[in-house]
C-alpha cells in the first residue's frame, strides 16, 4: 500500500511524505503507482523549479518527501494539487493508497 502523508501547520500546508508500494500491477505496468509517482514528481518540480521555493525534497528506494516553509499561494496551491489527487485515487484505488493529514 501507498500511504501519503500530508503536514500541516495550523492551515498551511509544509510538506509531504509519500511510501511504499501500490501492489496494484505488475511492477512496471502499476498504473497506481504510475498515476501518484507522476504527481509527485509534477508537484516537487513545479515547488522547486517552476516556482523556484526552497525546499527539502528526499528520495529513497520506497519513498520521497517534501518540507518547505513557503507560504506562497503558488506553493500551497501545488500541494493542494497534490492532496487533491491522492485522495481521488485514494476514493478510487483504497486498498493500494492512503492518505492522511498530519498536524505539526
Amino acid at each position: 500500500m501507498i500511504d501519503a502523508e500530508f503536514l500541516y501547520s495550523g492551515k498551511i500546508c509544509i510538506g509531504f511524505k509519500v511510501k511504499g508500494h501500490a501492489l496494484f500491477g505488475e511492477f512496471g505496468s502499476d498504473i497506481v503507482c504510475s498515476a501518484v509517482s507522476s504527481a509527485v514528481q509534477m508537484c516537487c518540480n513545479g515547488i522547486t523549479e517552476v516556482a523556484g521555493a526552497e525546499a527539502g525534497v528526499f528520495v529513497s528506494s520506497d519513498s520521497i518527501s517534501l518540507e518547505t516553509d513557503d507560504k506562497s499561494n503558488v506553493v500551497q496551491t501545488l500541494l493542494s494539487s497534490l492532496r487533491l489527487q491522492l485522495g481521488l485515487l485514494s476514493n478510487d484505488y483504497g486498498d493500494n493508497i492512503s492518505l492522511s493529514i498530519l498536524e505539526v
